[in-house]
């Protein structure tokens, strides 16, 4: 006959298992160095929603695509970080610092969007959310911002699409 199975004991027994996978995460490595697991960082920053945080912080001055509101349009910002920087991770960082720390010297946009919008204000957020938040913007990259951007240069308005005369 079986006896009945303790469900306190084995309760403790599985909330041990978990905390010895939970600290094996952050053992160290190889040659004897502790570490922070680079892929437990991975793990939960990908676990934060990027659109929810813009959605919460951003999206009440940045709208997702022009006309603008208040800041420039995440497409923009997204666009102009693709063409500033070649790896997401170099335009995270960068994105992390400006948000921290606004400053002219440091923006990518066009000069005209500080003049019009002037600088936001720094966002007091931990560092895993400002990561995560800058890898949403990165993903919002639009191709088609590149000719609107083109066309604005080239005294267009705004990027708009002039569909009267077959532009």
């Amino acid at each position: 006959m079986h006896k009945p199975v303790d469900n306190l004991r084995v309760s403790g027994l599985l909330s041990g298992l978990c905390l010895m996978l939970l600290f094996s995460a952050c053992s160290s490595s190889s040659d004897g160095d502790a570490q922070p697991a680079k892929v437990s960082r991975d793990i939960a920053s990908r676990a934060l929603d990027g659109k929810a945080l813009y959605e919460r912080h951003c999206r009440v001055c940045h709208s997702m695509a022009p006309p603008p509101a208040v800041a420039p349009p995440v497409r923009g910002v997204a666009f102009h970080y693709r063409e500033a920087f070649d790896t997401r991770e170099a335009a995270e960082a960068h994105m992390v610092d400006f948000i921290k720390r606004p400053d002219s010297k440091k923006a990518i946009c066009d000069p005209e969007a500080i003049e019009r919008f002037g600088l936001m204000p720094a966002m007091i957020l931990p560092d895993d959310e400002l990561r995560a938040v800058s890898a949403w913007f990165w993903d919002q990259y639009d191709p088609a911002m590149r000719d609107m951007h083109r066309q604005r240069s080239m005294g267009g308005r705004h990027g708009a699409v002039d569909i009267e005369n077959g532009g």
